[in-house]
């Protein structure tokens, strides 16, 4: 599935698409059931690394959200830490 984010054109997993539908940002929550695993898990790598294999999120109020594009990138081997 095709979109089109930051200008730049990319394939969406089709499990993350679904998950997305459409939004540019999804929660922890959401980011950790796309790669089959828990939260927890990819809290303790934001507070040890500050990133989750070098996808930085942005807090916005108390809760973190990830890039839809940077997580495509990153399922694809294409994310240049």
């Amino acid at each position: 599935m095709k979109i089109n984010s930051n200008y730049l054109d990319i394939d969406l997993p089709v499990g993350l698409a679904k998950i997305a539908n459409g939004r540019d940002l999804i929660s922890t929550h959401e980011t950790a059931f796309a790669f089959g695993i828990v939260p927890q898990t990819l809290r303790k790598h934001l507070c040890t690394k500050g990133s989750f294999h070098g996808v930085k999120p942005i807090k916005i109020g108390e809760r973190w959200h990830f890039s839809v594009r940077d997580l495509a990138l990153l399922m694809r081997g294409e994310l240049h830490k």
